[in-house]
């Protein structure tokens, strides 16, 4: 789901009260919980139908107590739910993750490889990385075998493409072309 403007003001501000209170990790994990619980398909039916609103905040409480939710992200949910926001929750958690990561100085990476990379090629790769976007680099690693051999990385809205597949096209181009 992409986030729209009203889960980012949300996130903005759910972010700054926990920021505000030192309590990133905890509502971190809770939110995490608490929005794949929401997004269940039963559960999710209950929030979207003409529920009384009582009903409806007494659901959640349940739902932020069983998430261990520290009370700030309890009163926030209270707040989603009066203001019909609650549909809003998975992507609130993904701005708010995002904000989260940049408070600490961390990166996203989706690497792309051939084969299963080892452990110490993996840290080579984010340590590099790590240096290119002065960031610690987390990555989330897929298998793809059409790259043949190598690595597609990208990182921070751009593309490093070291795969052979893709050296193969271009050099099919140039042969084609005559370049």
């Amino acid at each position: 789901m992409k986030p729209d403007a009203i889960a980012r003001r949300y996130a903005r501000a759910l972010f700054s009260l926990t920021k505000a209170q030192g309590a990133f990790d905890a509502v971190d994990v809770a939110l995490g919980t608490i929005a794949d619980t929401i997004a269940e398909p039963h559960v999710m039916r209950v929030f979207t139908s003409p529920v009384r609103r009582d009903r409806k905040r007494a659901l959640v409480a349940t739902i932020a107590e069983a998430a261990n939710a520290p009370a700030t992200l309890h009163d926030f949910l209270l707040l989603l739910v009066d203001h019909d926001r609650l549909s809003h929750v998975d992507a609130i958690r993904i701005v708010f993750n995002a904000l989260l990561d940049e408070e600490r100085g961390i990166t996203r990476a989706l690497i792309r490889s051939a084969a299963v990379l080892s452990a110490d090629i993996l840290e080579q790769i984010t340590r590099e990385f790590g240096v290119i976007t002065g960031r610690i680099v987390k990555a989330e690693v897929s298998v793809v075998p059409e790259l043949i051999a190598g690595v597609i990385v990208e990182v921070d809205g751009k593309v490093y493409d070291g795969s052979l597949r893709t050296e193969l096209d271009k050099l099919q181009q140039q042969m084609s072309t005559g370049s």
